[in-house]
């Protein structure tokens, strides 16, 4: 591996090569060569050289290119998926048992996120003004990390979901005022907008008419609808309402047309499924918490909570009971991607049992586990998730350039997406080790 003096990033070189199939190669590109391109458009592994310009891949091709001067990386012997994206974080930071947190703000998490190969996350409520300005900074050029999308502000009733965080947000009771709010907030271009919905919750909750008003006023505006349910009733309203797609998989039986139901009506579920799991598996996996992606993004006081000796013995009388949920939210998860049900990647990153960054390559292994393909496990975390989020993400001509260098075959294992050589966000090569480094 050479070490490129104009970047200082290893296993950059510049060398000297030329594009043979009609495109001029020019030396501010970068040329990626000698890898295996792990399409989940196609569901195809193909040996090609990836030539990036300007934040976009304009042309791939095989065989050897002639002379001319090019930043070269040579991935040879490693895999490239698109950069990964996270459907739903909330980006202050992680939090644990007791009152544990680390809070390096979405800024700083964008920066976790990226080392961890998720070049973008859609973050599903925080601080409405800093969301609007750090994405306004991102688009300057003057804030890195992973991309930021946002919902901007969560809509919820009055004392609802949402309101418990110390953080204003929007509410509503009637369907002009969720009308009137979602318009509004329009005006800020948010990515989607999010929706909580929980009439059988002992929190307050906007009724139906007023979801529907929600809904249809984003689809007027063009928006896509995210919403937050908890019973499966709920779900039948978001469907009957029109939304784009629901988040969270509800803990009491399914009912059995659900799936259908949310198929035929093209209802997407981002399920959240490392929320649903992994709170239990931090605590009584110790295995989970102790990979070197894991221990590189995780303040040492978050992982130590789930080690605690009083938080294993106030959750130890429930472990049977969450590894029946686990089992539960894996196989509602499998019926419906069974009935066609697009499922893509989300975390609620933020929460108990998850950690920035970390938490998607969870949910790649658990929608694994629940009988997804590993095609179709990276497609949600990738292709999928960047056509919800109108994005051109892949590993063609045309896409954005972010993608994600592996050591080993994320098809054969799905777990080897956490085995990170390089990341190439928006056409550069990141210094992975300097977004730790960097202050947060």
């Amino acid at each position: 591996m050479i070490s490129n003096k104009r970047t200082g990033l290893v296993g950059l070189a510049i060398l000297t090569f030329c594009f043979v199939s009609g495109f001029t190669v020019q030396a501010k590109d970068l040329l990626v060569t000698g890898g295996r391109v792990v399409d989940p458009a196609t569901q195809e592994i193909r040996s090609e050289n990836i030539l990036i310009r300007d934040g976009k891949i304009i042309a791939t091709f095989q065989g050897e290119p002639e002379e001319v001067e090019a930043d070269v990386f040579d991935a040879s012997g490693k895999w490239i998926i698109p950069g990964l994206i996270d459907l739903h974080v909330h980006s202050y930071g992680n939090q644990g048992p007791n009152y544990t947190f680390d809070a390096p703000g979405t800024a700083g998490v964008a920066n976790r996120a990226l080392y961890a190969g998720v070049t973008g996350f859609l973050d599903l409520f925080g601080d409405e003004n800093g969301l609007v300005q750090l994405r306004q900074e991102q688009a300057k050029g003057a804030l890195g990390g992973a991309d930021i999308y946002a919902s901007l502000s969560c809509l919820t009733a009055p004392k609802g979901h949402c309101t418990e965080y110390g953080i204003p947000t929007r509410t509503m009771t009637t369907p002009d005022e969720a009308r009137a709010a979602v318009a509004d907030l329009a005006t800020k271009a948010p990515n989607v907008i999010k929706i909580v919905y929980s009439p059988d919750s002992e929190t307050p909750s906007i009724d139906k008419p007023t979801l529907f008003a929600a809904v249809g006023e984003a689809n007027k505006q063009g928006l896509k609808s995210v919403v937050h349910i908890e019973t499966w009733q709920g779900v039948r309203d978001v469907i009957e309402a029109g939304a784009t797609a629901v988040t969270h998989v509800p803990y009491e039986d399914m009912p059995e047309d659900i799936p259908h139901l949310m198929a035929s009506h093209g209802v997407v579920l981002i399920p959240t499924m490392t929320l649903h799991t992994d709170f239990a598996a931090f605590m009584f996996e110790p295995e989970v918490l102790d990979t070197p992606l894991a221990r590189s993004l995780a303040a040492s006081a978050i992982i130590d909570i789930y080690r605690n000796e009083e938080v294993l013995a106030r959750y130890n009388e429930r472990k049977q009971a969450y590894a029946k949920r686990t089992q539960d939210t894996l196989r509602k998860v499998k019926a419906m991607a069974d009935a066609g049900v697009t499922i893509l990647a989300g975390t609620d990153a933020g929460n108990w049992g998850t950690i920035q960054g970390y938490s998607l390559h969870r949910e790649l292994m658990r929608l694994v586990e629940a009988g997804l393909s590993p095609w179709d496990a990276l497609a949600a975390a990738t292709t999928r998730a960047g056509a919800f989020l109108q994005q051109k993400v892949g590993v063609s001509a045309n896409d954005a350039a972010s993608l994600v260098v592996l050591d080993s075959n994320p098809i054969e294992d799905i777990r080897s997406t956490q085995k990170i050589t390089a990341v190439i966000h928006r056409g550069k090569l990141v210094d992975r080790a300097g977004l730790l480094a960097s202050p947060q």
